[in-house]
């Protein structure tokens, strides 16, 4: 096995942690645990993350929630994303919370609810400012009015998602926005079950969006996408390989396709067998460095959909050797903002986009 993933579960539970001395003691936390757990590996990760301390699992479709419910994780899950009518039988038997953000998947839903004799669990989106998901603050109050209305419908939580938590005026006029939604639903004599609207950057830079609860991804794992000064959150992932190769490469000798590297001297180089079929993007060819025996060793010519080539001139290694990818080796670090940088992106993807077939390692280091 050349290609691994190893997890550290001790740095999922730090990260909950942080998270759970920021907020309140009746505040909630919701892990989000979409893309494969952002590529971590769904399973395992969700349920260090549930036993860590987090209240709720929030998935994006509904085959990750089934996938939780069937690894025997009991508790509440929420489907964030859309969810098609002929899923709603499962939604039922499976006890999972779905998003509703339109009145007829609403009334399909009770329909089949009513069928089976169960309560149906849903949660409204409301679209302060994303336009993606969600309904209009201008008819939120009303559309929550008719859902409640509905015999088997039982409305668990009403949520929104900040479009740039690092713009402080949009998102506290976001803020504003849903306040006022809820300020709607008060003159109606109504509120809520549960509120919540804050990420992880709106966890750390918004204590009035904490609401119910908070919906945390990328700081569970890790990462933050924003500057901070003190940095309390643990990468929890490693992705490592092994030199399947080392050879000789002549002064005007090129290296990979369409010939992009040529090397100005005589070099060592060193063949890994891992591509972007693998998840290493394709835009570092050229660009990025991984860890060889805790040095630095650049990447040359273009990544490959299974392979690619880094110069390791003056390290002493050998085929076999592990390679650092992503994670820290000898005091050298390469993580996900590194290559999400070189790649003009943002370590979310870098994440989720690794392939769910690697095998995966969980342990506590």
């Amino acid at each position: 096995m050349f290609n691994k993933i190893e997890v550290d579960l001790n740095a999922i539970t730090n990260n909950v942690r942080v998270f759970r001395n920021m907020i309140d003691a009746e505040t909630k936390i919701i892990g989000v645990v979409k893309a494969n757990a952002y590529g971590h590996g769904l399973i395992d990760t969700a349920r260090a993350i549930w036993t860590s301390g987090a209240d709720i699992l929030a998935t994006f479709d509904i085959e990750e929630a089934v996938s939780l419910r069937v690894a025997k994780i009991r508790c509440p899950i929420l489907i964030i994303g859309y969810v098609e009518p002929r899923d709603y039988r499962r939604l039922l038997d499976f006890d999972l919370t779905v998003t509703i953000f339109e009145l007829d998947d609403a009334i399909k839903l009770n329909q089949e609810a009513t069928k089976q004799n169960k309560w149906a669990k849903v949660d409204i989106k409301v679209d302060t400012g994303m336009n993606r998901f969600g309904v209009s603050p201008f008819e939120a109050v009303e559309f929550y009015q008719k859902v409640s209305a509905l015999e088997h419908i039982k409305i668990t939580g009403i949520h929104s998602h900040f479009a740039d938590a690092g713009d402080q005026e949009f998102s506290r006029e976001q803020i504003r926005r849903m306040q006022g939604v809820l300020f709607g639903l008060q003159q109606f004599g109504t509120s809520a079950p549960m509120v919540h609207m804050a990420a992880t950057q709106g966890t750390f830079k918004y204590p009035e969006a904490h609401f119910d609860a908070v919906r945390v991804g990328l700081g569970l794992y890790g990462y933050y996408d924003f500057e901070v000064e003190e940095k309390l959150l643990l990468p929890a992932l490693e992705f490592r390989t092994q030199i399947a190769q080392i050879k000789r490469v002549g002064k005007g000798e090129s290296v990979g396709y369409k010939r992009t590297f040529e090397a100005e001297k005589p070099l060592k180089i060193a063949v890994l067998p891992c591509g972007y079929s693998d998840g290493y993007p394709r835009d570092l060819s050229n660009k990025s460095q991984v860890l060889v025996h805790g040095k630095r060793a650049r990447l040359i010519g273009r990544v490959c959909m299974n392979v690619f080539m880094i110069d390791v001139t003056g390290i002493n290694c050998s085929v076999g050797d592990d390679v650092i990818l992503i994670g820290s080796q000898g005091g050298g670090k390469v993580d996900a903002d590194d290559l999400a940088q070189l790649t003009g992106s943002i370590p979310h993807e870098i994440l989720s986009r690794l392939n769910p077939n690697i095998h995966r390692e969980y342990h506590f280091k």
